[in-house]
Protein backbone atom coordinates (compact mmCIF):
# COMPACT_ATOMS: atom_id res chain seq x y z
CA UNK A 1 0.00 0.00 0.00
CA UNK A 2 1.39 3.39 -0.94
CA UNK A 3 2.75 5.63 1.80
CA UNK A 4 1.68 9.25 1.95
CA UNK A 5 4.17 11.56 3.66
CA UNK A 6 3.92 14.97 5.29
CA UNK A 7 1.62 14.61 8.29
CA UNK A 8 3.18 16.50 11.22
CA UNK A 9 2.90 15.29 14.79
CA UNK A 10 0.76 17.77 16.80
CA UNK A 11 2.96 17.17 19.83
CA UNK A 12 6.59 17.39 18.63
CA UNK A 13 6.19 18.46 15.01
CA UNK A 14 7.97 15.40 13.65
CA UNK A 15 6.96 13.83 10.36
CA UNK A 16 4.58 10.91 10.58
CA UNK A 17 4.22 8.42 7.74
CA UNK A 18 0.68 7.19 7.16
CA UNK A 19 -1.19 5.08 4.64
CA UNK A 20 -4.48 5.98 3.07
CA UNK A 21 -7.16 4.19 5.05
CA UNK A 22 -5.25 4.34 8.36
CA UNK A 23 -7.38 5.55 11.25
CA UNK A 24 -4.50 6.43 13.57
CA UNK A 25 -0.97 7.78 13.11
CA UNK A 26 1.78 7.06 15.66
CA UNK A 27 4.70 9.52 15.86
CA UNK A 28 8.04 7.62 15.64
CA UNK A 29 9.74 10.31 17.78
CA UNK A 30 7.46 10.94 20.76
CA UNK A 31 5.00 8.06 20.21
CA UNK A 32 2.01 10.39 20.27
CA UNK A 33 -1.09 8.74 18.80
CA UNK A 34 -3.13 10.98 16.49
CA UNK A 35 -6.51 10.23 14.99
CA UNK A 36 -6.86 10.72 11.23
CA UNK A 37 -10.43 9.50 11.39
CA UNK A 38 -13.29 11.96 11.07
CA UNK A 39 -16.99 11.73 11.68
CA UNK A 40 -18.96 8.72 10.48
CA UNK A 41 -15.87 6.51 10.67
CA UNK A 42 -14.20 8.18 7.68
CA UNK A 43 -10.49 9.05 7.54
CA UNK A 44 -10.03 12.75 6.79
CA UNK A 45 -6.91 14.07 5.06
CA UNK A 46 -5.86 17.34 3.45
CA UNK A 47 -3.18 18.30 0.92
CA UNK A 48 -0.90 21.24 1.54
CA UNK A 49 -1.44 24.36 -0.60
CA UNK A 50 1.63 24.73 -2.85
CA UNK A 51 0.49 27.67 -5.00
CA UNK A 52 0.42 31.19 -3.56
CA UNK A 53 -1.77 34.06 -4.76
CA UNK A 54 0.97 35.59 -6.91
CA UNK A 55 1.52 32.29 -8.74
CA UNK A 56 -2.23 31.81 -9.15
CA UNK A 57 -2.62 35.26 -10.70
CA UNK A 58 0.27 34.57 -13.11
CA UNK A 59 -1.66 31.50 -14.27
CA UNK A 60 -4.79 33.62 -14.71
CA UNK A 61 -3.04 36.11 -17.00
CA UNK A 62 -1.53 33.30 -19.09
CA UNK A 63 -4.93 31.66 -19.41
CA UNK A 64 -6.50 34.93 -20.56
CA UNK A 65 -4.18 34.93 -23.60
CA UNK A 66 -4.65 31.29 -24.61
CA UNK A 67 -7.16 29.87 -27.06
CA UNK A 68 -10.02 31.66 -28.80
CA UNK A 69 -10.89 34.00 -25.94
CA UNK A 70 -11.61 37.70 -26.44
CA UNK A 71 -8.38 39.41 -27.52
CA UNK A 72 -8.82 42.27 -25.06
CA UNK A 73 -9.68 39.99 -22.13
CA UNK A 74 -6.45 40.60 -20.20
CA UNK A 75 -6.79 44.36 -20.63
CA UNK A 76 -10.51 44.76 -19.96
CA UNK A 77 -11.19 42.04 -17.34
CA UNK A 78 -11.63 43.37 -13.79
CA UNK A 79 -10.94 41.06 -10.87
CA UNK A 80 -13.85 40.90 -8.44
CA UNK A 81 -12.71 38.21 -6.03
CA UNK A 82 -9.65 36.03 -5.46
CA UNK A 83 -9.61 33.51 -2.65
CA UNK A 84 -8.35 30.04 -1.79
CA UNK A 85 -10.52 27.27 -0.39
CA UNK A 86 -10.36 23.56 0.34
CA UNK A 87 -12.90 21.40 -1.49
CA UNK A 88 -13.88 17.96 -0.14
CA UNK A 89 -13.41 14.90 -2.35
CA UNK A 90 -14.10 11.23 -1.79
CA UNK A 91 -10.99 9.26 -2.77
CA UNK A 92 -11.26 5.51 -3.23
CA UNK A 93 -8.15 3.44 -3.93
CA UNK A 94 -8.74 -0.12 -5.06
CA UNK A 95 -7.55 -3.13 -7.01
CA UNK A 96 -9.86 -4.07 -9.87
CA UNK A 97 -10.10 -7.70 -10.92
CA UNK A 98 -12.17 -9.03 -13.78
CA UNK A 99 -12.83 -11.94 -16.12
CA UNK A 100 -14.47 -10.95 -19.39
CA UNK A 101 -15.42 -13.24 -22.27
CA UNK A 102 -16.86 -12.38 -25.65
CA UNK A 103 -15.88 -11.74 -29.25
CA UNK A 104 -14.79 -9.06 -31.67
CA UNK A 105 -15.32 -8.85 -35.40
CA UNK A 106 -12.03 -8.55 -37.25
CA UNK A 107 -11.54 -7.80 -40.95
CA UNK A 108 -8.63 -9.03 -43.04
CA UNK A 109 -7.77 -9.76 -46.68
CA UNK A 110 -7.26 -13.36 -47.78
CA UNK A 111 -4.79 -14.68 -50.35
CA UNK A 112 -7.24 -13.97 -53.20
CA UNK A 113 -7.64 -10.33 -52.22
CA UNK A 114 -11.11 -10.79 -50.79
CA UNK A 115 -12.13 -8.92 -47.65
CA UNK A 116 -13.17 -11.35 -44.95
CA UNK A 117 -14.94 -10.42 -41.71
CA UNK A 118 -14.82 -13.05 -39.02
CA UNK A 119 -15.80 -13.48 -35.40
CA UNK A 120 -12.82 -13.85 -33.04
CA UNK A 121 -13.54 -15.15 -29.54
CA UNK A 122 -11.62 -13.57 -26.68
CA UNK A 123 -11.14 -14.04 -22.96
CA UNK A 124 -9.43 -11.37 -20.87
CA UNK A 125 -8.33 -11.26 -17.26
CA UNK A 126 -7.90 -7.79 -15.81
CA UNK A 127 -5.93 -6.79 -12.73
CA UNK A 128 -5.30 -3.09 -12.30
CA UNK A 129 -5.02 -0.41 -9.61
CA UNK A 130 -7.71 2.26 -9.78
CA UNK A 131 -8.11 5.62 -8.06
CA UNK A 132 -11.65 6.99 -8.08
CA UNK A 133 -12.40 10.53 -6.91
CA UNK A 134 -15.59 12.55 -6.74
CA UNK A 135 -16.32 15.91 -5.19
CA UNK A 136 -18.26 15.60 -1.94
CA UNK A 137 -20.28 18.82 -2.23
CA UNK A 138 -22.42 20.52 -4.85
CA UNK A 139 -19.99 21.67 -7.56
CA UNK A 140 -22.37 22.36 -10.40
CA UNK A 141 -21.20 25.95 -10.84
CA UNK A 142 -17.43 25.52 -10.53
CA UNK A 143 -16.97 22.75 -13.05
CA UNK A 144 -14.94 20.35 -10.88
CA UNK A 145 -16.37 16.89 -10.36
CA UNK A 146 -13.18 14.85 -9.83
CA UNK A 147 -9.48 15.32 -9.15
CA UNK A 148 -6.98 15.55 -11.99
CA UNK A 149 -4.14 15.14 -9.50
CA UNK A 150 -4.19 12.52 -6.73
CA UNK A 151 -0.77 13.19 -5.17
CA UNK A 152 0.16 15.74 -2.55
CA UNK A 153 1.75 16.42 0.81
CA UNK A 154 -0.61 15.42 3.59
CA UNK A 155 -1.19 17.89 6.44
CA UNK A 156 -3.47 17.88 9.48
CA UNK A 157 -6.85 19.44 8.82
CA UNK A 158 -6.64 22.80 10.67
CA UNK A 159 -9.79 24.17 12.29
CA UNK A 160 -9.31 27.61 10.73
CA UNK A 161 -8.90 26.35 7.17
CA UNK A 162 -11.51 27.82 4.77
CA UNK A 163 -13.35 24.84 3.38
CA UNK A 164 -16.64 23.60 2.03
CA UNK A 165 -18.36 20.94 4.05
CA UNK A 166 -19.07 17.52 2.57
CA UNK A 167 -22.75 17.13 1.75
CA UNK A 168 -22.78 13.64 0.22
CA UNK A 169 -22.69 10.40 2.19
CA UNK A 170 -19.75 8.00 2.33
CA UNK A 171 -22.06 5.03 1.61
CA UNK A 172 -23.34 6.57 -1.63
CA UNK A 173 -19.81 7.57 -2.63
CA UNK A 174 -18.43 4.08 -2.02
CA UNK A 175 -21.29 2.46 -3.94
CA UNK A 176 -20.82 4.84 -6.89
CA UNK A 177 -17.06 4.24 -6.82
CA UNK A 178 -17.39 0.47 -7.00
CA UNK A 179 -19.99 0.64 -9.77
CA UNK A 180 -17.83 2.97 -11.86
CA UNK A 181 -14.66 0.95 -11.27
CA UNK A 182 -16.51 -2.17 -12.46
CA UNK A 183 -17.28 -0.31 -15.70
CA UNK A 184 -13.60 0.65 -16.03
CA UNK A 185 -12.59 -3.01 -15.63
CA UNK A 186 -15.05 -4.04 -18.35
CA UNK A 187 -13.75 -1.31 -20.66
CA UNK A 188 -10.15 -2.32 -19.99
CA UNK A 189 -10.83 -5.74 -21.53
CA UNK A 190 -11.59 -4.06 -24.89
CA UNK A 191 -14.08 -6.72 -25.99
CA UNK A 192 -16.82 -5.34 -28.23
CA UNK A 193 -19.43 -8.06 -27.68
CA UNK A 194 -19.39 -9.36 -24.11
CA UNK A 195 -21.04 -12.71 -23.40
CA UNK A 196 -19.85 -13.14 -19.80
CA UNK A 197 -18.22 -10.83 -17.29
CA UNK A 198 -17.46 -10.78 -13.59
CA UNK A 199 -15.74 -7.88 -11.83
CA UNK A 200 -14.41 -7.56 -8.31
CA UNK A 201 -13.31 -4.40 -6.50
CA UNK A 202 -10.85 -4.86 -3.62
CA UNK A 203 -10.62 -1.68 -1.49
CA UNK A 204 -7.19 -0.32 -0.51
CA UNK A 205 -8.21 3.00 1.00
CA UNK A 206 -11.24 5.25 1.31
CA UNK A 207 -10.80 8.80 2.61
CA UNK A 208 -12.39 12.23 2.61
CA UNK A 209 -9.71 14.40 1.08
CA UNK A 210 -9.70 18.20 1.34
CA UNK A 211 -8.00 19.61 -1.74
CA UNK A 212 -6.85 23.26 -2.14
CA UNK A 213 -7.98 25.39 -5.07
CA UNK A 214 -7.94 29.06 -5.98
CA UNK A 215 -11.22 30.60 -7.17
CA UNK A 216 -11.09 33.80 -9.21
CA UNK A 217 -14.16 35.77 -10.23
CA UNK A 218 -13.87 38.58 -12.77
CA UNK A 219 -16.02 41.00 -14.72
CA UNK A 220 -15.80 41.48 -18.47
CA UNK A 221 -17.98 44.23 -19.94
CA UNK A 222 -20.67 43.80 -17.29
CA UNK A 223 -20.80 40.00 -17.27
CA UNK A 224 -19.37 37.76 -14.56
CA UNK A 225 -16.96 34.89 -15.29
CA UNK A 226 -14.79 32.67 -13.15
CA UNK A 227 -11.66 30.52 -13.11
CA UNK A 228 -10.41 27.81 -10.73
CA UNK A 229 -6.77 26.84 -10.28
CA UNK A 230 -5.31 23.70 -8.71
CA UNK A 231 -3.65 24.69 -5.43
CA UNK A 232 -1.12 21.84 -5.66
CA UNK A 233 -0.08 21.77 -9.32
CA UNK A 234 -1.02 25.32 -10.40
CA UNK A 235 -2.98 24.10 -13.41
CA UNK A 236 -6.32 25.49 -14.57
CA UNK A 237 -9.15 23.18 -13.51
CA UNK A 238 -12.18 24.97 -14.93
CA UNK A 239 -13.34 28.35 -16.09
CA UNK A 240 -15.52 30.51 -18.27
CA UNK A 241 -14.33 33.30 -20.53
CA UNK A 242 -15.81 35.49 -23.28
CA UNK A 243 -15.11 34.39 -26.83
CA UNK A 244 -13.86 36.62 -29.63
CA UNK A 245 -16.48 37.64 -32.24
CA UNK A 246 -13.75 37.82 -34.89
CA UNK A 247 -13.05 34.11 -34.51
CA UNK A 248 -16.78 33.42 -34.66
CA UNK A 249 -17.12 35.32 -37.94
CA UNK A 250 -14.08 33.60 -39.42
CA UNK A 251 -15.43 30.21 -38.37
CA UNK A 252 -18.83 30.60 -40.00
CA UNK A 253 -17.36 32.22 -43.12
CA UNK A 254 -14.63 29.63 -43.64
CA UNK A 255 -16.92 26.75 -42.71
CA UNK A 256 -19.61 27.84 -45.14
CA UNK A 257 -17.06 28.27 -47.94
CA UNK A 258 -15.40 24.87 -47.47
CA UNK A 259 -18.76 23.17 -47.02
CA UNK A 260 -20.10 24.79 -50.21
CA UNK A 261 -17.06 23.64 -52.21
CA UNK A 262 -17.35 20.04 -51.01
CA UNK A 263 -21.08 19.94 -51.59
CA UNK A 264 -20.68 21.42 -55.07
CA UNK A 265 -18.09 18.76 -55.96
CA UNK A 266 -20.31 15.92 -54.71
CA UNK A 267 -21.82 15.09 -58.17
CA UNK A 268 -18.34 14.92 -59.70
CA UNK A 269 -17.21 12.69 -56.85
CA UNK A 270 -20.14 10.35 -57.38
CA UNK A 271 -19.21 9.94 -61.03
CA UNK A 272 -15.80 8.70 -59.92
CA UNK A 273 -17.02 6.59 -57.02
CA UNK A 274 -20.37 6.62 -55.24
CA UNK A 275 -18.72 6.26 -51.83
CA UNK A 276 -16.40 9.20 -52.56
CA UNK A 277 -19.35 11.43 -53.41
CA UNK A 278 -21.27 10.48 -50.28
CA UNK A 279 -18.15 11.04 -48.16
CA UNK A 280 -17.62 14.51 -49.62
CA UNK A 281 -21.25 15.44 -49.00
CA UNK A 282 -21.24 14.24 -45.39
CA UNK A 283 -17.88 15.89 -44.74
CA UNK A 284 -19.24 19.18 -46.04
CA UNK A 285 -22.26 18.93 -43.74
CA UNK A 286 -20.04 18.10 -40.77
CA UNK A 287 -17.76 21.09 -41.41
CA UNK A 288 -20.71 23.44 -41.71
CA UNK A 289 -22.32 22.04 -38.56
CA UNK A 290 -19.10 22.50 -36.61
CA UNK A 291 -18.65 26.04 -37.89
CA UNK A 292 -22.25 26.94 -37.07
CA UNK A 293 -21.93 25.46 -33.57
CA UNK A 294 -18.85 27.57 -32.87
CA UNK A 295 -20.53 30.64 -34.38
CA UNK A 296 -23.54 30.21 -32.12
CA UNK A 297 -21.83 29.15 -28.90
CA UNK A 298 -18.33 30.51 -29.35
CA UNK A 299 -19.27 33.69 -27.52
CA UNK A 300 -18.31 31.79 -24.36
CA UNK A 301 -15.27 29.58 -23.87
CA UNK A 302 -15.81 26.83 -21.30
CA UNK A 303 -13.23 24.57 -19.65
CA UNK A 304 -13.58 21.86 -17.02
CA UNK A 305 -16.54 19.66 -16.13
CA UNK A 306 -19.14 22.26 -17.07
CA UNK A 307 -21.83 21.35 -19.61
CA UNK A 308 -21.26 22.81 -23.06
CA UNK A 309 -22.78 25.18 -23.99
CA UNK A 310 -23.10 26.43 -20.43
CA UNK A 311 -25.61 28.99 -19.31
CA UNK A 312 -25.57 30.47 -15.83
CA UNK A 313 -27.25 33.55 -14.47
CA UNK A 314 -26.88 35.38 -11.19
CA UNK A 315 -24.35 34.64 -8.48
CA UNK A 316 -22.04 31.66 -8.43
CA UNK A 317 -23.25 28.99 -6.03
CA UNK A 318 -20.33 27.16 -4.51
CA UNK A 319 -22.10 25.67 -1.50
CA UNK A 320 -21.49 26.76 2.08
CA UNK A 321 -18.10 27.96 3.30
CA UNK A 322 -17.16 27.50 6.94
CA UNK A 323 -14.27 29.09 8.86
CA UNK A 324 -13.91 28.27 12.55
CA UNK A 325 -17.30 26.63 12.39
CA UNK A 326 -19.07 29.79 11.17
CA UNK A 327 -20.75 30.22 7.83
CA UNK A 328 -19.00 33.04 5.96
CA UNK A 329 -20.11 32.59 2.35
CA UNK A 330 -23.65 31.74 1.15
Amino acid sequence: MKLTFGLNCPSCGGRVDIKEGDKIAICPFCHTVSLVQGDDDVSVLAYRMRVNEKQAMATVHKWFKKGLKARDLKKVAKLVEVYSVYLPFWKYNSIGLGVICGYNYETHTDANGNTVREKVYKEKQVRKDYVWTRIACDAGDIGITHLRNTEGEVIPLPDDMPKYEATTSKDDAKLNAEQEIQKWILKEANIENVTFHREFVIPKGFVLLYYPVWIIRYDYKGKMYFLTIDGVTGRVLSGRAPGDPVWQSLAIGTGATVSGILTGLTPAGMEIDYRLGVTMFLLGLAIFAGAYYFFRYGSEIVEGDLPKPYRMGGKLKFGTLYVLGKQVRP
